[in-house]
């Protein structure tokens, strides 16, 4: 992994997509296998009568991988200050989700330099997941 700078990231950067294939196996292995959630978490069957076309894909899942993003595109001597997220519609196990993200504003506040990304989960090109996440970033001149 390599290191990005405050000073080499721009405003209205996008950063580059990144597509995830949720199946039913990683939501169960992410809640646990004897995890009482909802059980369309775990049986397409389920999420069918439900009314979803199959297992759901958890949001915290989707959260966890768009905050995975972040630190990737950030680096490793980024640290990730926090994560904002409004969930908007559930996804359904076996259809891809593509992550992607835009900076929104970068700025020094109480010493860090913090960068700040709008990020969304997309299926079929319609956004499940809407976050905001903060990173700080190292300076070039430090």
């Amino acid at each position: 992994m390599t290191v990005r700078y405050f000073e080499d990231v721009s405003v209205d950067e996008e950063l580059e997509p990144h597509e995830e294939l949720p199946t039913e196996d990683k939501a169960i292995d992410f809640f646990g296998r004897n995890n009482p959630m909802n059980p369309a978490f775990a049986d397409a069957e389920m999420g069918k009568k439900q009314g979803f076309g199959g297992a759901l894909v958890p949001g915290v899942l989707k959260m966890a991988w768009i905050t995975h993003y972040v630190n990737e595109w950030a680096g490793h001597e980024a640290t990730v200050k926090s994560v904002r997220v409004a969930f908007r519609r559930p996804d359904v196990a076996g259809k891809p989700l593509v992550i992607a993200g835009r900076v929104v504003d970068k700025r020094q506040e109480e010493g860090e330099n913090i960068v700040e990304l709008e990020c969304v989960t997309l299926a079929d090109g319609q956004p499940s997941v809407r976050a905001n996440v903060q990173v700080a970033m190292p300076s070039r001149n430090a």
